[in-house]
């Protein structure tokens, strides 16, 4: 074998050496990882229930009648007559309906619970406000005889009188309910025939001071009233009511509107005559009497300013100018008296001192000699408190 070809089976078995030492440290490949597999989502098992006894009609009918109870209760005011038992009847009522439909048993038992509590709640308040009510209705009936409803409004008062007796005639015959609606009917209609004769009282007394004018549209207003609850009454009594409320407001705003003029006036004559008594001190001489005057001129303007009462504020300063009046002329009096005593003892001591005079030229006197003196009168004025020189 030549040189040349045995160069050449060297480096193929130098390349073959180095290929097999690689070969034996090189670390094995790693082998592919698989892709994740997710666990299946279990649905969720919802503990077993026994199923109870299904909604009926029963039970539908106690919830109705419970609630059919507690509108009644509700309607005559029982939830707040009797706050406290009727809390106790509306948890039963919440616990019967919370338990409707999933716990029969449970519901039945508190709709027949709530039921019972409402019935007590409404016969006892029945019972209590039927008392109450009694009285009510004899107060209003006498107050619309002594204001002579019966006799201006006859057919009207006839028309209260028979729903009383309705009132009467339901409750005799145990129908509590019927004879509660017709008792509030009755008490409705006297207190209507009381305020139309307080309507027609403001009316005569606004003509009769000639107020129309002070507040023409109001006093229209309250005629168009007047007539709404003429024409209500006896068959839509609330409505008669209301007008008839409505009619009486719009009377005393013109009244008072009436009133505020004279007030005022009457405020300025009150202010001259209390000048006149300053002016002669009136106060001094005569403090209660002075004092009693002002308190009346202030309770006039209180009642005028502060409450909106011109009717009250006119008579407070009315009488308020006949106590001022009374105190300036009785200090006058006083006054005028006093003078006159005053005047008549001055000639008195001129003509002692005058006579003093000419006997001392006669036969002298002492110089301190009693009733004689250099002045020409000093005389103390007990009665106005002040010295005349």
């Amino acid at each position: 074998m030549n040189q040349k070809k045995m160069r050449i089976v060297a480096g193929m078995a130098l390349i073959a050496v180095v290929l097999l030492a690689a070969c034996k440290s090189a670390p094995p490949a790693a082998p592919e990882a698989e892709p994740a597999v997710e666990p299946a989502v279990q649905p969720a098992v919802e503990p077993s229930v026994e199923p109870g006894k299904p909604v009926d009609e029963a039970l539908t009918s106690l919830r109705d009648e419970c609630e059919a109870l507690r509108e009644k209760g509700m309607k005559y005011g029982v939830n707040t007559y009797k706050p406290e038992g009727w809390g106790e009847a509306e948890s039963s009522r919440n616990a019967g309906l919370d338990a409707y439909g999933k716990d029969y048993d449970a519901s039945e038992a508190a709709f027949k619970d709530a039921i019972e509590k409402y019935n007590a709640l409404i016969n006892a308040s029945f019972d209590e406000i039927s008392v109450q009510l009694e009285a009510e209705l004899l107060e209003a009936r006498a107050k619309a005889i002594e204001l002579g409803a019966d006799s201006y409004f006859p057919e009207q008062f006839s028309l209260a009188d028979e729903a009383l007796d309705s009132a009467s005639s339901a409750l005799n015959a145990g129908s509590k309910e019927e004879s509660y609606a017709s008792a509030q009917i009755a008490l409705m209609r006297y207190r209507t025939l009381i305020l139309g004769m307080e309507a027609v009282a403001l009316n005569d007394d606004i003509i009769r001071n000639d107020f129309t004018a002070s507040s023409s549209e109001d006093y229209a207003k309250a005629g168009e009233k007047y007539e709404e609850a003429a024409a209500s009454y006896g068959t839509a009594d609330p409505a008669a009511f209301e007008a008839a409320s409505e009619c009486v407001a719009y009377l005393k705003k013109v009244s008072n509107a009436g009133y505020k003029a004279w007030a005022l006036d009457k405020q300025n004559k009150v202010g001259e005559i209390k000048s006149l008594c300053d002016a002669i001190k009136a106060k001094r001489s005569m403090p209660n009497e002075y004092a009693a005057a002002d308190m009346l001129a202030s309770d006039a303007e209180k009642f005028g300013t502060a409450e909106n009462d011109w009717k009250a504020s006119f008579n407070a300063y009315s009488d308020a100018e006949v106590a001022f009046t009374n105190v300036y002329q009785e200090v006058s009096l006083r006054r005028n008296a006093a003078d006159l005593a005053i005047s008549a003892a001055k000639n008195r001591q001129t003509e002692s001192s005058e006579l003093a005079r000419q006997a001392d030229e006669t036969a002298p006197l002492p110089d301190d000699a009693e009733g004689f003196s250099e002045d020409p009168y000093v005389i103390d004025d007990s009665a106005s408190g002040e010295v005349a020189q």
